[in-house]
């Protein structure tokens, strides 16, 4: 895997597609425009219903990581060491990996 100086602990794409709930249930994250803003949905859901937010805590392998939108477009999953604010407007963290 290339290492990436801006997120030096990113998980691979193949570890962000089992990205789930508390639940199990898998998530998928996309670009909410052509222009960005970044978005969530469950996998078995339409790919227009993913609900915006700024990040999104859940779960790799039962680890907590954070998922939000790449500097330059794009995903990209770190491990949660601590709580994100709320970056783009009012849209907030979603936190997925408790109930």
């Amino acid at each position: 895997m290339k290492f990436v100086p801006r997120y030096p602990w990113h998980f691979c794409h193949a570890c962000l597609e089992l990205a789930e709930d508390h639940q199990g249930r898998r998530l998928v994250f996309q670009a909410t425009s052509p222009l960005g803003g970044f978005g969530w949905r469950y996998a078995e859901e339409a790919a227009a219903s993913a609900a915006p937010c700024s990040a999104v805590i859940c779960l790799i392998r039962k680890r907590e990581v954070v998922v939000t939108e790449a500097r330059f477009g794009g995903v990209v999953a770190e491990p949660l060491t601590a709580l994100p604010t709320a970056g783009r407007g009012n849209l907030g963290v979603v936190r997925l990996s408790k109930a």
